[in-house]
């Protein structure tokens, strides 16, 4: 038998089954699944112990009064390696806009043109050949 005719067979088949049905006691158990459902606890900080709340308070002030402290005087060791690191980036910077990106656009454009061109190849020989087989 031809795989095509047992395909539509099977197809036929399939379509002439009833559509499935959902349960009659389906819907009432699903509304008393969200009716019977408790409240949402409250989560957060409001919520927590009044020591707590103090203590993580004072932990985020000191480590607002210890990052200001390191942001307003930096270190020299962090000063240098920022110069540097901007030097670096200035380097790179140059190096792409003379040297990388011309020959990144040529390479792009070449790509493209040669991605069209066996596209346009592979349609010539599906037409030329007839497509493909079904056999």
């Amino acid at each position: 038998m031809d795989p095509l005719d047992q395909d539509e067979r099977l197809d036929r088949a399939l379509k002439s089954l009833p559509a499935p049905r959902a349960p009659r006691s389906l819907l009432p158990r699903v509304l008393a699944a969200t009716v019977d459902r408790p409240a949402p606890v409250a989560t957060g900080w409001s919520t927590w112990p009044v020591g707590l709340r103090v203590a993580a308070s004072v932990v985020f002030l000191a480590l607002v009064a210890v990052a200001s402290m390191f942001f307003a005087e930096p270190p020299a060791r962090v000063s240098r390696a920022a110069d540097t690191a901007g030097d670096v980036a200035t380097v790179v910077r140059a190096l792409w806009d003379v040297m990388i990106q011309p020959v990144a656009t040529y390479l792009f454009v070449l790509g493209i043109s040669l991605a069209l061109a066996c596209a346009l190849a592979w349609a010539a020989l599906e037409a030329a050949l007839g497509g493909a087989s079904h056999r």
